[in-house]
Formats: structure tokens, sequence, C-alpha cells
């Protein structure tokens, strides 16, 4: 159901500290979904109001089943309506139908709108899965796939173009199809806490992450990436459970992506509440961060859906963790990200003994220094909004406190040289704009392990 939300002060203020507990996490869920019905909604009444009816006939009786199955298995229209690349399908129809210079001829468009029925089918088939949909609906084929947002994809002829689903029986013309290819899953259970990310590569709209979507894992990519995830929610759930408590309640699906060897790649994206794209060869321990990094821009993309925490301006800003100058949003979702960074390298480093405690404990240095530097221009920029001074504040709270907290000699000196090696790297490209100080700062470029934010 189509609410007001809003984050008590209470709530507000943990998930600004850096983490957040269930409750907090689960308000921001219920606020997407929200979000998104409104989304959805829009999609079919611009294109009613900017295409001919005919065109339309069918979006509007695709709305029609999923607005039945949300009277029957809200459960189920649910499910299908929170996958992240509903959002994203919804996004690109609006972005599409909102231009002026809208073709609303051109058949691309058709393909585009015609999704709606599968997100229907999807919804209709999760709420009875015996019988399927009532009635007879018609879904667009894409490249010779039927897509069904988190079922998977049903093959049909490559010419098909547009197919019909009578109950659960599909059909091309007078021929039945019956290749299908469901979704697959990651799922773990530690420390009594339980995880289950959805692999979505087949979606004709996952492609929103900048990196290059993967072609569908095989058996043995998906085994491995089972046992890395396995491992990793081990890690999380018995060394980081504030974040391993909630974040069920926000991540839900992950996007494999193609990557360059020996990088591990990974983001976020405002139109995908709930996704998380990323190389799906990382190891555990990457894996492990990783979650925790997307966690913190899901949360904080919806927060920023719900409170505007900074004006729009051109200035660009000093990001400790990028080369390239950020406006300032994007500088306070990397911080966020990385204050989650930081706090994971800070438990971390008593967890584990030897090469990988030196490691934990260099990490932790550096992130520290990134979100500390971070943090201070933010305050400076005079572009926050009072709950964005807010999150912000919040923020330094938690890092002041890790300030107190000791960090080896050796580790020390390694760190102090990435954030040293990082900005040298920075005056070289920009001149010295960055220098501490000014408007515009840049540290480490960081590794192995590139975001987008």
């Amino acid at each position: 159901m189509i609410g007001t939300h809003r984050l008590t002060g209470s709530a507000f203020d943990r998930l600004a500290a850096g983490q957040g507990d269930f409750a907090a996490v689960s308000a921001l869920a219920r606020a997407q979904e929200s979000r998104r019905l409104l989304q959805v909604y829009a999609v079919v009444a611009t294109a009613r109001e900017r295409l001919p009816s005919a065109r339309t006939a069918h979006l509007i009786d695709a709305h029609d089943l999923l607005a039945h199955v949300q009277r029957t298995a809200p459960d189920a229209a649910r499910t299908v309506l929170m996958h992240p690349y509903t959002g994203a399908w919804a996004m690109r129809g609006l972005l599409r139908l909102g231009r002026p210079d809208l073709d609303p001829a051109a058949p691309d468009l058709d393909e585009l709108l015609g999704h709606l029925g599968s997100i229907a089918a999807a919804a209709a088939l999760r709420g009875d899965p015996e019988h399927g949909p009532p009635g007879r609906v018609e879904l667009s084929a894409v490249g010779g796939w039927v897509y069904l947002p988190t079922l998977g994809r049903v093959r049909v002829a490559a010419d098909a173009g547009r197919i019909a689903l009578t109950g659960r029986q599909w059909s091309v013309g007078s021929r039945l199809v019956s290749r299908r290819q469901a979704n697959r899953r990651c799922s773990a259970t530690a420390a009594g806490l339980s995880a289950t990310l959805a692999i979505e590569d087949v979606d004709p709209y996952r492609d929103v992450h900048r990196w290059q979507p993967s072609a569908r894992l095989t058996a043995r990519q998906v085994s491995l990436l089972q046992r890395n995830f396995a491992s990793a929610w081990d890690q999380l759930a018995h060394s980081h459970r504030a974040y391993a408590a909630s974040l069920p309640a926000a991540l839900s699906t992950l996007v494999p992506v193609v990557g360059e060897p020996g990088v591990s790649l990974s983001s976020s994206s405002r139109y995908a509440f709930g996704g998380l794209a990323l190389t799906p060869e990382v190891g555990p321990t990457t894996l492990a961060v990783t979650l925790v990094h997307e966690f913190q821009h899901n949360k904080l993309g919806a927060i920023q859906d719900i409170t505007n925490l900074s004006t729009r301006s051109t200035a660009r800003y000093r990001a400790p963790w990028r080369l390239d100058p950020r406006p300032v949003g994007a500088l306070l979702q990397g911080a966020y990200a990385h204050l989650g960074i930081a706090d994971f390298w800070r438990v971390r480093r008593h967890a584990v003994t030897g090469e990988e405690q030196d490691r934990a404990q260099a990490e932790f240095a550096v992130h520290r220094e990134h979100v500390t530097e971070a943090i201070a221009t933010l305050r400076e920029c005079g572009e926050l909004t009072p709950d964005g001074a807010r999150v912000v504040d919040a923020m330094a709270g938690t890092v002041q406190s890790w300030w107190r907290e000791d960090v080896p000699a050796e580790a020390a000196r390694r760190a102090a040289e990435r954030v040293r090696s990082g900005y040298r790297a920075w005056v070289a490209r920009n001149g010295d704009r960055g220098r501490r100080g000014t408007r515009e700062r840049v540290v480490d470029v960081g590794g192995t392990t590139r975001n987008e934010r």
C-alpha cells in the first residue's frame, strides 16, 4: 500500500551513525515499496497520456492483473515489485516516456512497455503456483526469450514477438513452449542468522551498474559463488553481526558483472534498491566487505529518497578513494559506504592472525583516514541540508571513537604511505587543487577493488 513514510528520530540516528538495525532498515524497505508502486503506476499513466490507446491496451491489462495479484496474493506481488530490476525497468520507462522527442511508433517502445506483462505474470505465477494467472496474458519476447522477474526466463522462437500465457501453459501460436531457465540463488546460515541473494543473470534491465553484466553463469560458477557466499556470511554473522542482522531487510539480488583479471568490481544503483553488482569470482573476505559496502549504499540511497541530504550545485570535491572530483551527494554516499568498510576492517583485525591481520590493520587505518577527511570536506562545503548535516555529524561521532584505537606502527606506516601515494596521484592528475584545506581533495586510488562511488 502506498503511504507517507518518515523515519523516527531514533531510527534516523541509528542509520546515520553507520549501521541501523533490522527495524530501521525495514522502514527504508517499506518506503521503497511505496516508491516502486508509484513508479509502476506512473509508467502506465504516462503511457496512456502520450501514446495512442491501441498501444497501451496490453499495458492496462497487465496493470489490472498486477492489481488482482496484490489483492489476492500480496506477498507474491510484493516480491516481484521489489525485485531491484523492476525498479530499473520503471525508471527506464519513465525516462523514455518523458522525452520531448518521444517517437510513439518506435518498435522498441512496445518491447519496453511490454515488460509490465512479464512483471504481472511473474507475480501471478508466484501467487498461484499451481494454476498461474487467471485468463490469458500477452507477453513480449526479447531475443527469443520471455523474462519473468524473480523466476527466470522461457525460451521461444527468435522471431516470436509476443506469446501467450494461459494458466501455466505457454504457447506461440499453436505450439507449446517448455524450455525454461530458472533463477538460481545463494543461501547461507551462520550464528543463527540467514541470508539469501537471488543471482540475477538474465533480466534485461539489470544493466544499470556501470559494469557490463555477465552472461548466465555456469553451474560451476554458481557453485563457487555459493561456497564463497557461505564463507562470507559466516564472517559477517560471527564478527559483524550488526550489519548481518539487518542486511537481509535490504539486499535481495546479486548481478554478476564482467571484470578484469585480478580486479574486483562492485556497485549499487539508485534505480535498483535491493540489488548489487559484483564480479562473481571474488573470494570470501572480499565478498564479505563488498556486501557491507553495497549495503551502505542501498541504505543511504533509500534515506535520500525520503529526505534531501544535500543541495544541487556544480561544485566538486575531493573524494579520498577516487582520482576525480565528486559532487557533494556522491561524496556523502562514498563516505557512508567507506564508513562501513572501515568498520569491517576495524573488527576483522581482531578475528584473524598473521598476514591477514596485518592487512586488516592497514586497511582499517587507511579507510579511517579516508572517512575522516571526507567528513571534514562535507562539513566545510556548505551544501548539506539539516538532515544531511545530521548524518555527517553522526558519522563523525562514530569515526571519532575509532581514533582512540591503536594501530601497530608498521601497519600505520604502510597506511600513511598509501595515503601519500594516492594524494601524489591526485596532484599529478589534477594539479594542486586537491591540497588539504581547499574545496577539492583526493587520497588513495585503492588497490584492486573498485566501486563507482
